[in-house]
């Protein structure tokens, strides 16, 4: 389906650190609630998977879609993976919720909320 399509190549483009693709899956007000309560908007989140973190590995799996109108789906997964932070090289799994909805035809991230596993998960000290 043209959801999952576009979920896994939003997972490529993370991996990628692709500012230029991760522009285009974003729509012009989105919003991320990180794993620390923070929220941040397109540019930030953009800025942090292409400057500051990098994604060496990640994959989503576990994923169901409700759609919630025939241009807008709620989406939740998980996303596992190995990235480098300030040094330091971590697994992470994480539990995420998404919004997507179709602006001309393509899906695009409205929200998105994740939260780390704890117990399957290795935070770099200080992130």
């Amino acid at each position: 389906d043209s959801l999952k399509r576009a979920n896994a190549a939003y997972d490529q483009a993370l991996i990628a650190g692709d500012a230029v693709a991760l522009d285009r899956f974003y729509t012009d007000d989105f919003q991320i609630i990180d794993d620390n309560a923070n929220i941040h908007g397109k540019a930030g989140q953009i800025n942090f998977m292409t400057k500051e973190v990098d994604l060496l590995s990640a994959k989503s799996d576990q994923v169901r879609i409700t759609m919630l109108a025939p241009d807008s789906a709620l989406m939740t997964g998980r996303f596992t993976g190995r990235y480098r932070y300030r040094g330091e090289e971590r697994d992470f799994v994480e539990r995420y919720t998404a919004v997507w909805v179709r602006e001309k035809g393509d899906w695009k991230l409205k929200h998105e909320h994740s939260s780390l596993v704890p117990e399957q998960s290795q935070r770099p000290a200080g992130a």
